[in-house]
């Protein structure tokens, strides 16, 4: 659940595509990114270096496990998915994912 406040604070699980959701979470006034997560080190190594400010985070759980995150972006694999937003919705989150939510 948002909170009514100016601060959106935002969580960003998988970067290769979620890399993206970086650039258009910074476009609104009222978003801030705060911890970014990609299992690959290399991948979360070379994102770090392009976004400094952001919290980097190997493990997912600290995302989606963190109460002052509002919004998490889910571009990990898609076998991540459904987990992962489940653990989100669980914990009060509003989930942005990339397809496919879940695999059958």
């Amino acid at each position: 659940m948002l909170r009514n406040n100016l601060d959106i604070k935002v969580g960003i699980i998988g970067l290769g595509v979620g890399e993206q959701h970086i650039y258009g979470y910074e476009l609104h006034p009222k978003c801030r990114v705060v911890k970014i997560c990609d299992f690959n080190k290399d991948k979360l190594s070379e994102v770090k270096r392009r976004h400094p400010n952001y919290k980097a985070e190997i493990d997912p759980n600290e995302i989606l496990n963190d109460p002052s995150i509002d919004i998490v972006s889910i571009a990990s694999f898609d076998n991540f998915h459904f987990h992962q937003i489940m653990q989100a919705l669980d914990n009060d989150k509003n989930v942005f994912v990339e397809k496919p939510l879940c695999l059958i």
